[in-house]
Protein backbone atom coordinates (compact mmCIF):
# COMPACT_ATOMS: atom_id res chain seq x y z
CA UNK A 1 0.00 0.00 0.00
CA UNK A 2 1.39 3.42 -0.97
CA UNK A 3 0.70 6.94 0.28
CA UNK A 4 -0.20 9.60 -2.27
CA UNK A 5 -0.07 13.22 -1.06
CA UNK A 6 -2.94 15.43 -2.21
CA UNK A 7 -2.15 18.51 -4.26
CA UNK A 8 -3.97 21.73 -3.31
CA UNK A 9 -5.91 21.74 -6.57
CA UNK A 10 -7.40 18.38 -5.67
CA UNK A 11 -8.92 19.44 -2.33
CA UNK A 12 -12.29 20.69 -3.68
CA UNK A 13 -12.85 17.44 -5.51
CA UNK A 14 -11.92 15.45 -2.44
CA UNK A 15 -14.50 17.34 -0.40
CA UNK A 16 -17.16 16.15 -2.82
CA UNK A 17 -16.02 12.59 -2.24
CA UNK A 18 -14.52 12.03 -5.68
CA UNK A 19 -10.98 12.56 -6.89
CA UNK A 20 -9.92 11.99 -10.47
CA UNK A 21 -6.14 12.29 -10.59
CA UNK A 22 -4.06 11.61 -13.71
CA UNK A 23 -0.59 10.53 -12.72
CA UNK A 24 2.55 11.14 -14.77
CA UNK A 25 4.72 8.62 -13.01
CA UNK A 26 4.74 4.83 -13.35
CA UNK A 27 2.97 2.82 -10.68
CA UNK A 28 4.52 -0.20 -9.02
CA UNK A 29 1.21 -1.82 -8.03
CA UNK A 30 0.75 -5.47 -9.03
CA UNK A 31 -1.25 -6.29 -12.14
CA UNK A 32 -4.38 -8.38 -12.14
CA UNK A 33 -5.74 -9.85 -15.36
CA UNK A 34 -8.81 -11.42 -13.80
CA UNK A 35 -11.32 -10.30 -11.22
CA UNK A 36 -11.29 -11.28 -7.56
CA UNK A 37 -14.82 -12.09 -6.59
CA UNK A 38 -14.65 -11.71 -2.81
CA UNK A 39 -12.19 -9.26 -1.31
CA UNK A 40 -12.42 -7.37 1.97
CA UNK A 41 -11.33 -3.74 2.16
CA UNK A 42 -10.66 -2.31 5.61
CA UNK A 43 -11.40 1.27 6.60
CA UNK A 44 -8.49 3.62 5.99
CA UNK A 45 -8.26 5.55 9.22
CA UNK A 46 -4.91 7.04 8.19
CA UNK A 47 -6.36 8.43 4.92
CA UNK A 48 -4.19 6.08 2.88
CA UNK A 49 -5.28 4.87 -0.54
CA UNK A 50 -6.23 1.30 -1.43
CA UNK A 51 -5.23 0.46 -4.99
CA UNK A 52 -7.10 -1.86 -7.33
CA UNK A 53 -6.17 -2.44 -10.95
CA UNK A 54 -7.33 -4.38 -13.99
CA UNK A 55 -5.46 -5.19 -17.21
CA UNK A 56 -6.89 -5.11 -20.72
CA UNK A 57 -4.99 -7.03 -23.38
CA UNK A 58 -6.44 -5.24 -26.40
CA UNK A 59 -9.56 -3.80 -27.98
CA UNK A 60 -10.61 -7.27 -29.11
CA UNK A 61 -10.42 -8.74 -25.59
CA UNK A 62 -13.45 -9.50 -23.43
CA UNK A 63 -14.58 -7.00 -20.83
CA UNK A 64 -12.75 -7.42 -17.51
CA UNK A 65 -14.57 -7.22 -14.17
CA UNK A 66 -13.68 -7.10 -10.49
CA UNK A 67 -15.86 -7.09 -7.36
CA UNK A 68 -14.87 -4.87 -4.43
CA UNK A 69 -16.90 -5.31 -1.23
CA UNK A 70 -16.74 -2.45 1.30
CA UNK A 71 -18.14 -2.39 4.83
CA UNK A 72 -16.55 0.95 5.79
CA UNK A 73 -15.67 4.26 4.10
CA UNK A 74 -12.45 3.96 2.10
CA UNK A 75 -10.33 5.97 -0.32
CA UNK A 76 -9.81 3.92 -3.49
CA UNK A 77 -7.56 4.32 -6.47
CA UNK A 78 -8.86 2.41 -9.47
CA UNK A 79 -6.40 1.83 -12.28
CA UNK A 80 -6.83 0.33 -15.75
CA UNK A 81 -3.81 -0.86 -17.75
CA UNK A 82 -3.96 -1.19 -21.52
CA UNK A 83 -0.93 -3.16 -22.72
CA UNK A 84 -1.69 -3.56 -26.44
CA UNK A 85 0.20 -1.78 -29.23
CA UNK A 86 -1.62 1.51 -29.86
CA UNK A 87 0.65 2.86 -32.61
CA UNK A 88 -1.72 1.62 -35.32
CA UNK A 89 -4.87 2.80 -33.54
CA UNK A 90 -6.71 5.92 -34.66
CA UNK A 91 -8.26 8.37 -32.20
CA UNK A 92 -7.37 6.14 -29.26
CA UNK A 93 -8.90 7.49 -26.05
CA UNK A 94 -10.36 6.46 -22.69
CA UNK A 95 -13.41 7.49 -20.68
CA UNK A 96 -14.29 6.80 -17.02
CA UNK A 97 -17.94 6.23 -16.12
CA UNK A 98 -19.89 5.78 -12.89
CA UNK A 99 -22.88 3.79 -14.06
CA UNK A 100 -23.93 5.57 -17.26
CA UNK A 101 -22.56 8.94 -16.15
CA UNK A 102 -19.29 10.04 -17.75
CA UNK A 103 -16.79 11.25 -15.14
CA UNK A 104 -13.44 12.11 -16.71
CA UNK A 105 -11.03 11.41 -19.55
CA UNK A 106 -7.57 10.53 -18.29
CA UNK A 107 -4.87 8.65 -20.20
CA UNK A 108 -1.09 8.56 -19.92
CA UNK A 109 1.74 6.28 -20.97
CA UNK A 110 4.12 4.53 -18.58
CA UNK A 111 7.61 5.55 -19.64
CA UNK A 112 9.18 2.34 -18.31
CA UNK A 113 6.82 -0.31 -19.69
CA UNK A 114 5.15 1.51 -22.56
CA UNK A 115 1.74 0.53 -21.20
CA UNK A 116 -1.14 2.95 -21.28
CA UNK A 117 -2.70 3.62 -17.89
CA UNK A 118 -5.65 5.54 -16.55
CA UNK A 119 -6.54 6.13 -12.91
CA UNK A 120 -9.51 7.29 -10.92
CA UNK A 121 -9.53 8.12 -7.23
CA UNK A 122 -12.82 7.95 -5.37
CA UNK A 123 -13.68 8.30 -1.69
CA UNK A 124 -16.53 5.86 -0.98
CA UNK A 125 -18.27 7.44 1.99
CA UNK A 126 -21.82 6.15 1.49
CA UNK A 127 -23.98 3.96 -0.70
CA UNK A 128 -24.26 6.71 -3.34
CA UNK A 129 -20.57 6.20 -4.15
CA UNK A 130 -20.96 2.46 -4.69
CA UNK A 131 -21.89 0.94 -8.03
CA UNK A 132 -20.01 0.28 -11.27
CA UNK A 133 -16.92 2.27 -12.20
CA UNK A 134 -15.75 1.54 -15.74
CA UNK A 135 -12.78 2.63 -17.82
CA UNK A 136 -13.73 2.47 -21.49
CA UNK A 137 -10.95 2.25 -24.10
CA UNK A 138 -12.10 3.03 -27.63
CA UNK A 139 -10.77 3.48 -31.15
CA UNK A 140 -12.18 1.57 -34.11
CA UNK A 141 -13.72 -0.75 -31.50
CA UNK A 142 -14.31 -0.61 -27.76
CA UNK A 143 -13.51 -2.58 -24.62
CA UNK A 144 -13.78 -1.82 -20.93
CA UNK A 145 -12.84 -2.87 -17.42
CA UNK A 146 -15.40 -2.52 -14.64
CA UNK A 147 -14.95 -2.29 -10.88
CA UNK A 148 -18.14 -3.38 -9.08
CA UNK A 149 -18.11 -1.60 -5.70
CA UNK A 150 -20.73 -3.14 -3.43
CA UNK A 151 -21.97 -3.39 0.12
CA UNK A 152 -21.22 -6.94 1.37
CA UNK A 153 -24.07 -9.41 0.77
CA UNK A 154 -25.98 -11.25 3.49
CA UNK A 155 -25.59 -15.01 3.24
CA UNK A 156 -27.85 -17.91 4.28
CA UNK A 157 -30.92 -16.15 2.96
CA UNK A 158 -33.51 -17.67 0.63
CA UNK A 159 -34.07 -20.80 2.71
CA UNK A 160 -37.50 -22.22 3.60
CA UNK A 161 -38.02 -23.81 7.02
CA UNK A 162 -41.00 -26.13 7.58
CA UNK A 163 -42.04 -26.47 11.23
CA UNK A 164 -45.15 -27.45 13.19
CA UNK A 165 -47.53 -25.57 15.40
CA UNK A 166 -46.13 -25.14 18.93
CA UNK A 167 -42.51 -25.83 17.93
CA UNK A 168 -39.51 -23.49 18.21
CA UNK A 169 -37.00 -22.65 15.49
CA UNK A 170 -33.85 -20.61 14.87
CA UNK A 171 -33.31 -18.39 11.81
CA UNK A 172 -29.73 -17.53 10.91
CA UNK A 173 -27.94 -15.03 8.66
CA UNK A 174 -24.28 -14.06 8.31
CA UNK A 175 -22.11 -11.61 6.41
CA UNK A 176 -19.01 -13.79 6.04
CA UNK A 177 -15.86 -11.83 6.94
CA UNK A 178 -17.61 -8.46 7.07
CA UNK A 179 -18.79 -6.84 10.29
CA UNK A 180 -22.03 -4.83 10.27
CA UNK A 181 -22.58 -2.06 12.77
CA UNK A 182 -26.00 -3.54 13.58
CA UNK A 183 -28.30 -6.45 12.72
CA UNK A 184 -32.08 -5.94 12.44
CA UNK A 185 -34.87 -8.49 11.96
CA UNK A 186 -38.15 -7.77 10.18
CA UNK A 187 -41.33 -9.67 9.29
CA UNK A 188 -42.87 -9.04 5.88
CA UNK A 189 -46.50 -7.95 6.13
CA UNK A 190 -48.04 -7.23 2.75
CA UNK A 191 -45.76 -4.71 1.06
CA UNK A 192 -44.14 -3.58 4.28
CA UNK A 193 -41.40 -4.81 6.58
CA UNK A 194 -42.34 -4.68 10.26
CA UNK A 195 -39.46 -4.40 12.74
CA UNK A 196 -39.63 -7.23 15.29
CA UNK A 197 -39.59 -6.52 19.00
CA UNK A 198 -36.63 -8.60 20.17
CA UNK A 199 -35.89 -6.66 23.37
CA UNK A 200 -39.01 -7.45 25.43
CA UNK A 201 -38.72 -10.43 27.75
CA UNK A 202 -42.33 -11.32 26.91
CA UNK A 203 -41.66 -11.40 23.17
CA UNK A 204 -41.58 -14.73 21.34
CA UNK A 205 -38.69 -13.36 19.27
CA UNK A 206 -35.17 -13.36 20.72
CA UNK A 207 -32.18 -12.09 18.76
CA UNK A 208 -28.78 -13.62 19.44
CA UNK A 209 -25.66 -12.21 17.78
CA UNK A 210 -23.04 -14.90 18.18
CA UNK A 211 -20.47 -12.61 16.60
CA UNK A 212 -20.46 -9.33 14.70
CA UNK A 213 -20.90 -11.16 11.41
CA UNK A 214 -23.54 -13.70 12.54
CA UNK A 215 -27.09 -13.12 13.77
CA UNK A 216 -29.75 -15.57 14.92
CA UNK A 217 -33.46 -15.15 15.62
CA UNK A 218 -35.07 -17.59 18.05
CA UNK A 219 -38.83 -17.97 17.61
CA UNK A 220 -40.75 -19.90 20.28
CA UNK A 221 -44.31 -21.26 20.42
CA UNK A 222 -44.84 -21.06 16.68
CA UNK A 223 -48.34 -20.63 15.32
CA UNK A 224 -49.69 -20.76 11.78
CA UNK A 225 -49.75 -16.95 11.83
CA UNK A 226 -45.95 -16.98 12.03
CA UNK A 227 -45.71 -18.35 8.50
CA UNK A 228 -44.18 -15.91 6.07
CA UNK A 229 -40.94 -14.16 5.18
CA UNK A 230 -38.44 -12.89 7.74
CA UNK A 231 -35.79 -10.34 6.71
CA UNK A 232 -32.35 -10.06 8.32
CA UNK A 233 -30.78 -6.68 7.57
CA UNK A 234 -27.08 -5.92 8.01
CA UNK A 235 -26.36 -2.23 8.59
CA UNK A 236 -22.85 -1.25 7.48
CA UNK A 237 -21.16 2.16 7.72
CA UNK A 238 -21.70 2.83 4.01
CA UNK A 239 -25.01 1.09 3.39
CA UNK A 240 -27.29 -1.86 4.07
CA UNK A 241 -27.89 -5.31 2.67
CA UNK A 242 -30.45 -7.94 3.56
CA UNK A 243 -31.37 -11.59 3.25
CA UNK A 244 -34.64 -13.46 3.58
CA UNK A 245 -35.67 -16.63 5.38
CA UNK A 246 -39.07 -18.18 4.64
CA UNK A 247 -40.97 -20.00 7.39
CA UNK A 248 -43.96 -22.30 6.91
CA UNK A 249 -45.81 -23.42 10.04
CA UNK A 250 -48.05 -26.49 9.66
CA UNK A 251 -50.87 -27.57 11.96
CA UNK A 252 -50.54 -31.01 13.55
CA UNK A 253 -53.93 -31.81 12.02
CA UNK A 254 -52.46 -31.30 8.58
CA UNK A 255 -50.41 -34.53 8.47
CA UNK A 256 -53.19 -36.33 10.37
CA UNK A 257 -55.77 -35.35 7.75
CA UNK A 258 -53.51 -36.64 5.01
CA UNK A 259 -53.03 -39.91 6.90
CA UNK A 260 -56.79 -40.32 7.45
CA UNK A 261 -57.52 -39.62 3.78
CA UNK A 262 -55.01 -42.27 2.70
CA UNK A 263 -56.41 -44.71 5.27
CA UNK A 264 -59.96 -44.13 4.00
CA UNK A 265 -58.86 -44.81 0.42
CA UNK A 266 -57.19 -48.05 1.53
CA UNK A 267 -60.32 -49.18 3.42
CA UNK A 268 -62.54 -48.48 0.41
CA UNK A 269 -60.16 -50.35 -1.90
CA UNK A 270 -59.97 -53.36 0.42
CA UNK A 271 -63.77 -53.42 0.76
CA UNK A 272 -64.21 -53.45 -3.02
CA UNK A 273 -61.70 -56.27 -3.42
CA UNK A 274 -63.29 -58.42 -0.68
CA UNK A 275 -66.79 -57.80 -2.05
CA UNK A 276 -65.70 -58.82 -5.52
CA UNK A 277 -64.12 -62.01 -4.17
CA UNK A 278 -67.27 -62.90 -2.22
CA UNK A 279 -69.45 -62.37 -5.27
CA UNK A 280 -67.07 -64.44 -7.36
CA UNK A 281 -67.29 -67.37 -4.90
CA UNK A 282 -71.06 -67.11 -4.51
CA UNK A 283 -71.83 -67.33 -8.22
CA UNK A 284 -70.17 -70.77 -8.81
CA UNK A 285 -71.99 -72.10 -5.72
CA UNK A 286 -75.38 -71.08 -7.11
CA UNK A 287 -74.48 -72.60 -10.47
CA UNK A 288 -73.55 -75.85 -8.74
CA UNK A 289 -76.88 -75.92 -6.86
CA UNK A 290 -78.80 -75.35 -10.09
CA UNK A 291 -76.82 -78.11 -11.77
CA UNK A 292 -77.62 -80.56 -8.95
CA UNK A 293 -81.33 -79.69 -9.08
CA UNK A 294 -81.37 -80.26 -12.83
CA UNK A 295 -79.65 -83.63 -12.37
CA UNK A 296 -82.17 -84.68 -9.68
CA UNK A 297 -85.06 -83.63 -11.88
CA UNK A 298 -83.64 -85.54 -14.80
CA UNK A 299 -83.13 -88.65 -12.64
CA UNK A 300 -86.71 -88.46 -11.35
CA UNK A 301 -88.06 -88.13 -14.86
CA UNK A 302 -86.01 -91.11 -15.98
CA UNK A 303 -87.23 -93.15 -13.02
CA UNK A 304 -90.81 -92.19 -13.77
CA UNK A 305 -90.31 -93.20 -17.39
CA UNK A 306 -88.92 -96.60 -16.42
CA UNK A 307 -91.82 -97.20 -14.01
CA UNK A 308 -94.37 -96.39 -16.71
CA UNK A 309 -92.68 -98.79 -19.15
CA UNK A 310 -92.76 -101.60 -16.54
CA UNK A 311 -96.50 -101.19 -15.93
CA UNK A 312 -97.20 -101.33 -19.58
CA UNK A 313 -95.34 -104.63 -19.88
CA UNK A 314 -97.25 -106.16 -16.97
CA UNK A 315 -100.53 -105.28 -18.52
Amino acid sequence: MRLFPLQPAMVPLFLYGLLCVPSITPHSAGLEGTSQTFEKIEENEDNSITIHNLTISGLSSNDTKKNIFLDSPVHLQLECIFNANTSQLQNFNVTWKHGDEEIIRNLYQDNNTGEWRTTLEVFVADVNRTGNYSCVFSSTSETKATFHIKVPPVLDGGKTLVVYNGDSTILKCNSSIYKPVEWLWYKVSGNEQVLLNVSSKFSKYKQVNKSASVTKLNISDLAEGDSGTFVCKAVFKIGESEGQVHVKVLSLMGPLKVFLAILAEVVVLVTIILGYEMLSKKKPSEDDEKSEEEQMTQLKSEENGEASTTRQRKV
